[in-house]
This record gives structure tokens, sequence and C-alpha cells, in this order.
């Protein structure tokens, strides 16, 4: 019965998941209206009809009543966010809101099957998130002068980043975790968002621009530049190269959206390449990940072993995976976080995961979208850098764990475990969310 079970739901989660993802690209098409909310109820039909599946299915195969009521306390979770959200900002977009809950949802069944243990941490960390950012759209759309606090904004994303290099812990290498009153977490997390809004106020300074070009003048952009290189330097000499790229791919593109100077791409492309040469040349563990990248089976016991086992997950899954259960992702070290991704492919199916792809693609597009429609210059900024870090870090995780590129050790925003990670992740879609109706209420 349990194996009848598990390998009707393969099919099922593919087909629920294919129909929800079609309709994140299908409201495009559509206004603001009833026939968008049509689509928007429609997906949270079949988020409930993933998420009950996945855990029934897990309650089967590990013989645990008990996640059924943990399932009825995330649903709980689930539609209580879309009720509050749409009575207390009634012109909140409604998608965001959606893949948001939905990517929680994966998360919670891919690690539920993983570490039971983990599983409910993720789920209480994500109930606390949801809890401490429902008020950030309230704030940005009632008090203004967030510009004011740039500095503040960057000499804190700046001194958490050197508490950590001074007393953080070393986890698999690289020095990323911070412990303060008992509680670990990630400082790199906190700091890219602040540094979005660090980067944005500082290209948009009214007080600060050149009368003749329309651009900051160049005391603010060498203090930009010292800052945002302080950033890089210190996430480098932590070994968080994941990290450190990132900032510096948020700061090209927020530069050259900031100043409309299409050379900062050039030039930002060069540096890039030149300090991916010097890490490359500088650090083993770069070196080991690039030969892993160019041949995962030549060192199969050795360098290529975590690339390897993620490829052969990602094979084993074929279109629509072995099941939950019924593969091998405990193979895969760190599977929890950095491959997640490889876990869901095996278990659940490429198709499955192609479409998390594709949800975390409209995730980026709407951001895009809603900073191309901001008119105010910093809010418009602030919704790049931050549609950027988001998309950006998706790249890394899929491309990495794929052999598309080598692995840079990011998680996969909202799905990976992480505490630190998911309440950031929470942070961008509630400051997006709120610039969104901040926009809305301005038109």
């Amino acid at each position: 019965m349990s194996t009848a079970i598990v390998g009707l739901s393969r099919y099922l989660l593919a087909i629920f998941l294919l129909f929800y993802t079609f309709h994140c690209f299908v409201v495009f098409a559509y206004p603001e209206g009833r026939e968008r909310r049509v689509f928007y109820v429609g997906q949270n039909v079949l988020m409930v009809l993933i998420h009950v599946t996945g855990f029934y299915v897990l309650s089967v195969a590990m013989s645990d009543p008990g996640l059924i009521f943990t399932c009825l306390l995330q649903e709980i979770m689930f539609f209580g966010e879309i009720a509050l959200m749409k009575m207390a900002y009634p012109k909140a977009q409604r998608l965001i809101i959606n893949n948001m809950c939905m990517l929680l949802a994966v998360s919670f069944i891919i690690m539920t099957r993983l570490s039971r243990k983990r599983a409910d941490r993720q789920f209480l960390i994500a109930a606390l998130g949801l809890g401490l950012t429902f008020a950030i759209p309230y704030f940005l759309t009632h008090f203004r002068g967030w510009k004011k606090y740039t500095l503040y904004y960057g000499a804190a994303g700046a001194g958490i980043l050197l508490a950590m290099l001074l007393k953080g812990a070393v986890t698999n290498g690289s020095r990323i975790t911070l412990t303060i009153l008992g509680i670990t977490f990630q400082p790199s997390e906190i700091a890219k968002v602040l540094y979005v809004f660090f980067v944005a106020g500082m290209l948009t300074d009214e007080e600060r621009m050149d009368p003749e070009t329309g651009r900051p003048d160049k005391p603010s952009l060498i203090l930009l530049c010292a800052g945002s290189l302080l950033y890089v330097l210190i996430l480098t000499v932590c070994k968080d190269l994941g990290g450190a790229l990132i900032f510096f791919v948020v700061f090209v593109f927020m530069c050259y959206a900031g100043l409309r100077m299409p050379a900062v791409l050039l030039g930002g492309g060069i540096a890039g390449s030149m300090a991916a040469l010097a890490g490359y040349r500088l650090f083993a563990h770069v070196r080991n990940r690039v030969r892993a990248w160019r041949d995962p089976f030549g060192d199969i016991e050795g360098a290529g072993y975590q690339l390897g086992q993620s490829l052969f997950a990602i094979g084993t899954g074929s279109w629509f995976g072995m099941g939950l259960m019924k593969g091998s992702p405990d193979k895969i070290p760190v599977v929890e976080a950095d491959f997640i991704f490889s876990a869901i492919s095996e278990e659940m199916g490429c198709i499955f995961s192609l479409c998390i792809i594709l949800i975390c693609i409209s995730n980026f597009l709407m951001f895009m979208n809603i900073s191309m429609m901001i008119k105010d210059p910093y809010y418009r900024l602030v919704s790049l850098g931050l549609a950027v870090n988001y998309g950006f870090q998706v790249f890394l995780t899929v491309g990495g764990v794929t052999c598309f590129i080598p692995l840079t050790g990011v998680t996969l925003p909202l799905v990976s475990y992480g505490g630190t990670s998911i309440l950031s992740t929470l942070v961008m879609f509630s400051v997006i969310q709120g610039l969104y109706i901040l926009h809305h209420e301005e038109a």
C-alpha cells in the first residue's frame, strides 16, 4: 500500500506544481482585478494539494501520523498569513505572497523527509519570521525619510561583518557564523539587506549630487566604492566567496542603474574576472571546486564527491522522481542547505524541480517589474538591488549543484535549511511588498 501511494504521489506532485507554475506566468496577461484573483485562488488550492499530498505520503512512509498534525499547523500558518495580508494590506501583491508560501511548503516537505528535527526548527523560524516581517510594509508606507539613515545602514552592515571576522565560528572551512546570547546566525544574510539600502541611498542622495552631471559627486562615489570594497574584502578573508560574489554583483548592477553608465558593466566584468583569477590562485578550496566542476567524476572519492553525488541524484530522479523516502539524498554532504535542489530532483523529479526554478524566476520578474513601476529613484534602486540579490543567489545555487558553474556554497532562498537565510529572504519579500503597496497608494 505504501509503495503504491508513494508511486502515485510522484505524478500528482509534479502535475499540481506544473499547474501552479503556469498560473505564475499567465497572470501577467491580465490586469489587476477579478481575472487575476481567480488565478491566485487557484494557486492557493494547488498549494494545499501539494503540501497535504507531500505530508500524507511522508506520514505513511515514515509511519508517523503526527505529521498530519504538523501539516495542519503549517496550513494554518500559510492561510493566516494570506488572510491577514489581505485584510491589513488590500493592495498587496498576491503572487508574491503565494510564491513565498509555496516555496516554504516545498521546504517543509523536503526538510521533513531529510530531518524531522531540522524541519520543525525551520517551521518555527518561518512562523516567527512571518510575524516579525508582517509590519514592514506598514512602516515603509507610513514613515518616510529612510534615506537619511544611509550611512547607518552601511556602518551597521560592515560592523556585523567585522564582528563575524573577529569572533565568528568556522563552518566547513569558512568563517560565516556568529553567536550572540546563545543565538547563532549568519551576519552576511543580514548585511546584504542593509547593503542594498546603503548603496541606494549613496546613489540617490540629492545633497551629494553633482549639479552638472546629475550623478553623485566624487567624494560620495569614493565612499561608496570604499564601503563596498570593505564588505567584499571581509567576506573574502572569511572565505565566504559566494557571499562576496553576491555583494559584488549587486554593487555593479545597482551602480549601472543608478549612474546610467554602461561602462560600469564592462568595468565590473573585468574586475570580477580578475578577482576570480585571484581567488583561484589564493584559495585551495576554490581550486578544488573548479577542478570538481571541470571533471566531477575524475576524483569521485575526493574533491568531486559532493558534486558527483549531486549529479547522480538529479539523474536518478529523472522526470517524476523516485518518490519521497525512496531516494538516497543523505549521501550528499550538506544536502539540507547547499544541495537541497538535488534532493528535490531525486525524489520529486526534474519536472518538479524545474517548476521550482520557474517560480523563482517569476519572483525575480515581479521584483524587477515593481522596480520599473516605482518613480522614486531611491525606492526603485532598493527594489532593483533586492531583485538582483535574490535572482543571482538562485542562479548560484542551481548552477552550482547542476555543474553549470563551480560551487559557491550559497543556499536556495526559502527552500534550503537555514534560519538566518529564511529571515533575510522574508525581509526582502516584505520590503518589496511594501514598495509595491507604496507605489499603488501614490499612483
